[in-house]
Formats: C-alpha cells, structure tokens, sequence
C-alpha cells in the first residue's frame, strides 16, 4: 500500500517538501491544494494528483494518509485545523502560526498556535512541525554528543542567526537545551525584521544568550550556536558549516565540516530526512526526531515572549506571557 500524500499550498517551500516525497518509494501525491486553481492545476501536471482549491472537498474526497501544510505562515491555522479535527496526520511549515509575518510573533499567534494543538490532542491526530534543522548532520552529532554526556552539563549556550533561521534556531536550543524558563529582551529597527536580543533562563538552570537579525550579507554563516558544558564545548555552524569541538581536559580540538566551503550545503537534504523519517513513521511506526505540534507551540511561545520582554522590559515567562500581556 502506498502512503497518500496531500499538499496544501503550491509554492516555493512545498517543492523542497515534494522532493523529498518523491525520494520515498511507496510515497504517492493524491492532491495538491491552493486557493489559486492555477497554480494546484500547475503542481498536479507537474507532481501528480489531483487539483483542489477546497481543503475539505480534498480531504473527504482523498483521505491521505500525510497532509502536509506549505501555507503562508498567515494562511496555517485553517488548514492545519480543517486537517487535524478529522484526524489526520498533519505536517505544518514554521513557524506554527503568525498573523503578521514570521518575525513579528504575537500573544494572539500563540493563542492560535495553542487551539491548533489542543484540538490535534482532542481528536487523535498527530501533527508535526517543518523544523528540517534537526536532520541536519552536524545538528545530530551535536544533539548525540549532548544526550550522551560527553560535554557535560549545560553551563551556557550562545546563539546568533539571521532572521530567516530565527524559528528554526530556538527550536534548536530547546532541542539542545530543553525548555526556556524566562527570557529578557530588547529589539532595534524595522518592524517587519526587528533585530532583537535576548537573555534566557531555562527550566534545568542554565543560562544563554540569542541574538537574531537581517543585516549580515546571506553568504556569510546563518546561524552559530555554541553549547559550553561542564566537560566541553561545542560550537555548531550553519547547516553544513562544521562542528567544533573543544573538551574542557586537555587542550587540543576537533574539528568536524564539509570537504567544502559551503555551510548552506547539504540544506536541501534535511527536507529529504525529515520527509523520509515522516513516511517511516507512518508506514512503520517508527521513532522519529520530527518536531511535534507541542514543540511548534514552545517555539511560538519563545518567540512571542521577546516581543512582550522588549515592550515591557522585564523578564519573562514563555508559557505565562498571554495571560500577562493579553492580545
């Protein structure tokens, strides 16, 4: 049996989506969905299935096993809910919801994003997020080297990236680092990519620092995490940038990375991971790293809470600051 494939929202991000689908062998597409008939008219010519303009038409008609939402992050609530409250297995792009733009998360996106997950719980179905930043290489071999114990326990994390990582490396650091307990923040210039800094607290005591901003040209490295432990240090670089390692023992490092100079390489291939482990979840049950609806919901929350910080310029708490800032 094959695993039926539904795509909501025919733009540029859902063709990295599809060509990890087309990479998995018994992945077959049964729909390709927009508002826009050309443009699902389009995919489905160019990808297979058939085109629909109604997301509930589709999935009555359909029943895929894998709805996968590449919607703006304007346009993700409906869907992503039209597909959950029937029951079924949802992907979501990043970030989970936003009504404004991707760098200008809100409380009310929060309160969104929490009735999104809430009703995937209430009716059984799994929904999972498009953080593809855990499939990178060096972000696997960092994450093993963490829950292994060979750096130790967290002491602090630094972390700066341009604002099209933003969502992706907070979802990082809680991966790296667990749950933020508290942030404070400041945030300078436009308001649609709002260079903001922040300090963190998390839950298991630690402390870190991030920083997100738009001004670095793009070839320059995206991000740069740097996880200090009490045995070592490790600091990760981009997508393909490398790994660097440095135990607290001796004096000597390890340098990990590409046989090449290109750190944003390898950046389509963790579509092509996340994809492939979603399938073998599906089909075979299997354990998977993919980001959850919960964990897209943290992520918001995080986001969310250095806009209230800024504004208010007082440390805050993540999973409190809609109750304490309302809308």
């Amino acid at each position: 049996m094959s695993i039926k494939v539904a795509v909501i929202g025919c733009g540029g991000i859902a063709r990295r989506h599809i060509h990890g689908f087309g990479l998995v062998e018994d992945a077959e597409f049964v729909a390709m969905c927009d508002i826009i008939p050309e443009k699902a008219s389009a995919y489905a010519d160019e990808y297979g299935g058939k085109p629909y303009t109604d997301v509930v038409e589709m999935l009555e008609a359909e029943a895929p096993d894998i709805v996968d939402v590449c919607t703006r992050e304007q346009d993700r609530d409906v869907p992503v809910l039209q597909a959950v409250e029937r029951g079924f297995t949802t992907l979501a792009e990043k970030p989970l919801y936003s009504a404004q733009h991707q760098f200008s998360v809100r409380p009310s996106d929060v309160e969104v994003g929490r009735r999104m997950v809430e009703t995937a719980e209430q009716r059984g179905a799994e929904l999972f997020m498009a953080y593809n930043y855990r499939f990178g290489e060096y972000a696997q071999r960092l994450k093993a080297m963490i829950d292994e114990g060979e750096l130790g326990e967290l002491e602090y994390v630094h972390a700066s990236t341009r604002l099209a990582c933003w969502a992706h490396v907070i979802d990082l650091l809680r991966w790296f680092c667990g749950e933020v307990e508290a942030v404070a923040a400041a945030m300078s210039g436009p308001d649609d990519r709002r260079t903001r800094a922040g300090s963190l607290r998390f839950e298991c005591g630690a402390v870190g620092t991030l920083l997100g901003e738009g001004v670095r040209p793009g070839q320059h490295d995206m991000l740069r995490i740097e996880w200090c432990g009490s045995k070592g240090t490790a600091v990760l670089r981009d997508i393909a940038g490398g790994l660097e390692v440095y135990p607290h023992d001796r004096g000597q490092e390890t340098i990990i990375r590409q046989a090449h100079d290109n750190p944003r390489a390898g950046f389509d291939e963790t579509f092509d991971r996340e994809v492939a482990a979603l399938c073998d979840h599906v089909r075979d049950g299997a354990d998977i790293p993919t980001a959850t609806g919960l964990d897209g919901l943290r992520e918001l929350e995080v986001d969310a809470a250095f806009y209230v910080a800024a504004e208010s310029g007082e440390w805050v708490s993540p999973r409190e600051h809609v109750e304490t800032a309302g809308s």
